[in-house]
């Protein structure tokens, strides 16, 4: 039996099959299934009435686990063993191994905050399997909410239908986790999410969908053993990436496959996407991203980090339009994640890589050894097309066109490169990316690409509307596929800058763009810092900004058109000195780093040579004058997801005693003291860190007196004590 479920999504023109084989039964209630769908239970006849005329909103997965972790097959069109099951390959061909999705109809029980219960902690803990948690608009601010049992939280969206309820029901996790969700089968949806950190922690495999999320940071954190559907999101000013899907941090308990897509990330201080391939063998996960857009992103707009081992792990990249970003595709070497457009020259996974709109990034896309990369348009990358794609790739039939640097750019001898167009404008609306009727890259794609002994790969028929695919993400005289390529506002404050001592004197450049003719207001803004500042007229959208302390500020770019308000934040760094280094963690028990290795200094810093030995020198920071804070900022990377405990070597220089106070990532710290001793002293940091993968942050501030830093160590054994 086959069986093909519309899956729909009101209000955005977006229609998806979903083809399911070997179904041995299905269960279709002759009453309202579209109210069934909905969540409407039996009782509301005045909701279920008007849902017969709606659109389906969307088709609940009641098993995710089964659906998402299907196991390997063979398709018969894909000329033998081929690894990849393509779990959602929409082919009417091609069987799958798939459970069958079942239509979730009414929950077990509907618990409704705040009119039963007071918040949204307490309906967790009172619920039960099955259960829906529907919030009522409003703002609400909780945090650390753990769920272990297969629940949904939603808004009344979900009963509904009414998109206007995703934006009224706020949440502020107020810099802190809002759920660590440990159950498989949770369903996260129709929610306004702000103000988190690694806000939604996944631990399994789960639906999260029809969601807005600003200004958190890691909104969607998949770092250990999660998988599941990822969908219809929104995601704006991320403070680091938008959605981190790692996924196998964890080698006795690895998680399973991911579908991600018609999600909008727009402006992450990092990634759109980042993911860790670690290096455990045999993961053997496979990563669907499409149909989404990314724009913005401050680094890669999808980053894979190899740790310089074959996991096993494969990705179907495609239909997705990345723009703006530092590179569209960027591929990290050496577990490394501060993206430098080097590429990764030891990462072997397998990424099929097509159909992609790679538009006014930096780069276009850094490479692997296997990168099967057909049917992408790239254009206007301003360093160039495609770099560094290893000896196991292809490139083939994609567009290239007016790039700043070359198209191909260090790319491995060995590779296949055929069928490619060059310097041919793809006439493309420069909104949705839709071809031009006139446009070279209608039909001029390839359907099938099989690379010897590196893989095969066929596309969808539901994604050809011509003879043959089109080059790019969007195919001609067909409806947008992807979510935010309607009209909309696009707000780009620029890159974040450094202002080094004598200059106080900085600029403030931004890009707006409405897609459309249409009017609109904007303003430059101090969201925060240690002093004041002069922005010098803060109506224009490039202008100067005046500095009188030192400090870290962040200012914001606001656009208003109509009802739409967009933003978007860029940091200026006004320092003392510095250089910005990057250090690394190693995987030893201990890592020590010299205190004049810091990234920016900020006050009353000075570096000294130590007169017992040239080889050495110190830092010394000494409390600040009129309001002026003293603090070192240096950049702190790991690879793996640790428990960090600090220690300082430090002399006080004050009569009395002085403060200190270190903050890694913006974490809760506590202030300690430094006694009057005039011998070197090592003293631990008061708090245990406890951060992810990735690079941090890490402040060293002093708060009273003055003190001599000598070195900073970090360990991963709470019980060290440095000699």
């Amino acid at each position: 039996m086959k069986l093909r479920l519309p899956h729909i999504l009101t209000g955005l023109g977006l229609f998806l099959s979903l083809t399911v084989y070997g179904v041995n039964h299905v269960d279709f209630p002759e009453k309202n299934v579209m109210a069934d769908a909905l969540g409407i239970p039996e009782g509301f006849e005045g909701e279920r009435k008007k849902s017969e005329n709606l659109q389906p909103l969307m088709i609940r997965h009641s098993n995710m686990v089964h659906i998402i972790k299907s196991h390997r097959a063979t398709l018969p069109s894909l000329r033998g063993n081929h690894p990849f099951h393509s779990l959602f390959n929409f082919d009417d061909k091609k069987p799958t191994s798939l459970s069958q999705p079942q239509i979730d109809s009414i929950p077990t029980r509907i618990l409704r905050v705040p009119a039963e219960f007071p918040s949204i902690g307490n309906a967790v803990k009172e619920a039960k399997e099955g259960d829906w948690i529907i919030i009522s608009p409003g703002k609400y601010f909780e945090n650390k909410i753990e769920i272990n049992k297969s629940i949904t939280i939603s808004s009344e969206w979900k009963v509904t239908g009414d998109l206007s309820k995703i934006k009224e029901t706020i949440i502020d996790s107020e810099d802190e986790s809002l759920f660590n969700i440990l159950a498989d089968g949770v369903e996260i949806s129709g929610l306004n999410i702000i103000n988190g950190d690694h806000t939604l922690n996944i631990m399994s495999e789960v639906i999260v969908m029809n969601n807005h999320f600003v200004n958190n940071l890691d909104a969607m954190s998949f770092e250990g053993p999660g998988g599941g559907y990822v969908g219809y999101n929104t995601v704006e000013n991320d403070r680091d990436d938008g959605l981190d899907i790692d996924i196998g941090s964890d080698p006795d308990n690895i998680g399973s496959d991911i579908l991600v897509e018609h999600n909008r990330i727009i402006n992450s201080k990092d990634d759109g996407i980042e993911i860790r391939l670690f290096s455990y063998p045999d993961q053997n996960i496979n990563y669907t991203i499409r149909d989404n857009s990314i724009i913005g992103s401050k680094n890669a707009g999808i980053q894979l980090i190899s740790y310089d081992k074959y996991t096993g792990k494969e990705f179907m990249i495609h239909h997705n339009i990345i723009r703006g970003c530092k590179t569209g595709l960027g591929c990290m070497e050496g577990s490394k994640t501060v993206e430098d457009l080097s590429g990764a020259s030891k990462m072997d996974e397998l990424v099929y890589f097509f159909n992609n709109t790679l538009v006014d990034n930096q780069m276009g896309a850094t490479g692997g050894n296997n990168i099967i990369a057909v049917n992408n348009q790239v254009l206007g990358n301003a360093l160039g097309g495609f770099k560094r794609f290893g000896r196991n790739s292809a490139i083939v039939h994609n567009l290239f066109f007016r790039n700043g640097g070359d198209d191909f750019i260090e790319l491995n001898n060995n590779l296949t490169k055929e069928g490619n167009i060059f310097s041919v404008d793809p006439l493309l609306d420069r909104i949705s990316f839709m071809p031009d009727e006139n446009s070279p890259s209608i039909d001029a794609g390839i359907d099938k690409y099989e690379l010897k002994d590196i893989g095969f790969l066929e596309i969808p028929g539901t994604y050809i509307a011509g003879l043959a695919p089109d080059i790019g993400a969007i195919e001609y005289n067909t409806d947008n596929k992807i979510i935010s390529h309607q009209p909309n506002l696009f707000v780009d404050a620029g890159k974040d800058e450094v202002l080094l001592s004598p200059l106080n004197e900085g600029a403030l450049h931004g890009e707006i763009n409405n897609g459309s003719e249409k009017s609109f207001d904007f303003y430059w803004k101090l969201e925060n810092g240690p002093g004041e500042v002069d922005i010098l007229d803060s109506n224009k959208i490039q202008t100067k900004v005046r500095f009188y302390q030192y400090g870290i500020y962040q200012f914001s770019l606001v656009v208003s058109e109509a009802a739409k308000i967009a933003t978007d934040n860029k940091i200026i760094r006004y320092a003392r000195d510095g250089e910005g280094k990057k250090l690394f963690l190693n995987d030893e028990n201990t890592n020590i780093i010299e205190a004049e290795d810091y990234s920016y200094s900020y006050g009353n810093v000075s570096v000294l040579n130590d007169a017992e030995s040239t080889a050495n020198k110190f830092v010394k920071t000494e409390e600040g004058d009129s309001g002026q804070q003293t603090f070192i900022e240096y950049s702190v990377g790991t690879s793996e997801n640790v428990d960090i405990f600090i220690w300082l070597l430090v002399k006080n220089q004050n009569s009395g005693k002085s403060t200190v106070q270190v903050v890694f990532n913006n974490q809760k710290s506590k202030s300690f003291s430094v006694s009057n001793n005039k011998k070197w002293k090592w003293i631990k940091v008061p708090v245990r860190i406890i951060t992810t993968a990735g690079q941090w942050p890490v402040i060293v501030k002093n708060e009273e007196g003055a003190i001599l830093i000598d070195k900073m160590l970090f360990s991963f054994d709470e019980n060290y004590r440095p000699k």
